[in-house]
């Protein structure tokens, strides 16, 4: 028996709608027969039968609304196996009619945003809230969980002081990274938005939230690292950017000593090149760049804004891989290959064809 499930299309989006249902409850279908076509607001997928057999407690009708992951049908080598679905989620909508993805709702509502205030097509998604929430300067926490403020020590010379946004384990690995790599640097403190954090992180005091951006750059601190990975959410991690950027942080490049960067290579701002990567000849980075460890970038890619190459995955020749697209660890992607933007390539893929904007490739 195979379960059917509601695919990911777009990387940012959560919910779909059922344009045509193509079979019905017990009928028998081939592999590779559409059993319906589902639509997001910028792409549109014919769903296919992964094998031969009949079609049981189907689910949907035209102009559903289902979320990704609920169970569309399953597909039985007979008639007499027993099936059973587990319930499928709601979509959300929102006071006044809007529709928008769950995760959307949840930061709408932990933010208190007017939803009609948000800019977007169809439905409200994650990445247009945290696109409203970056233009408003709203710190990204409800105004509960922002801890007291505690004292920063800049010291007199701020020339080669450093803040470190998000104390995760990523964070663990830039401090090690300006340690080794920017012996020049000082970071004074770390800001994070998590609840109930730590008081510090290999040795550096956890000094507030995002709220404390401004005052740290009021007090003569320019330089800022990003310490957030996000690898299942990568929207983030280009809003906080470029939340840095706007609040007139600068952003240097990191490079672990352990890394091997071509003299070719160019890039621009806030990218991080961690031990054992290896960015070839005449490749380009763009901004906020995160090569992971063991990640190789062979000769003339190009890699755009916001792109996270994780560890151990292997990029060919001239490939091409556009803004906030994710590479997962261990995938290879072939000669020449375009990846679009807002791409997903889960671990261990091996992708020898273009991908579009917003695909999510799975086993």
């Amino acid at each position: 028996m195979n379960i059917i499930r509601a695919p990911q299309i777009n990387a940012n989006e959560e919910e779909m709608e059922v344009v045509e249902v193509r079979v019905s409850e017990g009928e028998h279908v081939r592999s590779g027969e559409i059993l319906c076509t589902l639509e997001s607001t910028k792409a549109t997928v014919d769903l296919e039968a992964p094998h031969t057999g009949y079609v049981r407690k189907l689910r949907i009708q035209e102009g559903d609304r289902i979320c990704v992951g609920d169970p569309i049908c399953a597909v039985t080598q007979s008639l007499d196996e027993e099936v059973e679905l587990e319930p499928s989620r709601s979509p959300s909508t929102l006071n006044g009619g809007s529709r928008a993805t769950r995760r959307a709702a949840a930061l709408i509502e932990e933010y208190g945003v007017d939803a009609s205030q948000v800019e977007h097509e169809g439905i409200i998604t994650e990445y247009a809230v945290l696109r409203h929430l970056g233009k408003a300067e709203v710190d990204l926490r409800a105004p509960s969980d922002r801890p007291a403020p505690s004292p920063i020590e800049v010291g007199d010379d701020t020339s080669h002081a450093v803040v470190i946004y998000g104390a995760g384990g990523h964070a663990r690995v830039v401090i090690d990274m300006i340690r080794e790599g920017r012996r020049d640097l000082r970071i004074v403190g770390i800001v994070d938005d998590a609840d109930n954090g730590p008081d510090e992180v290999m040795g550096i005091p956890i000094v507030g939230d995002a709220g404390r951006l401004s005052e740290l750059r009021e007090r003569g601190i320019e330089l800022a690292a990003l310490g957030i990975g996000a690898v299942t959410h990568n929207a983030l991690r280009a809003e906080l950017f470029d939340r840095l950027r706007s609040r007139g942080f600068r952003i240097p490049n990191l490079i672990h000593p352990r890394a091997t960067v071509e003299p070719s290579v160019t890039m621009g701002r806030g990218n991080q090149i961690f031990a054992g990567a290896t960015v070839s000849s005449n490749v380009h980075l763009g901004d906020n760049v995160i090569v992971n460890s063991n990640a190789v970038v062979s000769h003339d890619c190009r890699i755009e804004d916001h792109v996270h190459l994780t560890p151990g995955s292997l990029l060919a020749g001239a490939v091409e891989v556009g803004p906030r697209s994710v590479i997962g660890m261990g995938s290879t992607v072939y000669l020449g290959v375009e990846v679009g933007a807002d791409v997903v390539v889960a671990n261990g893929n091996h992708i020898l064809s273009d991908v579009g904007d917003e695909e999510v490739i799975r086993r």
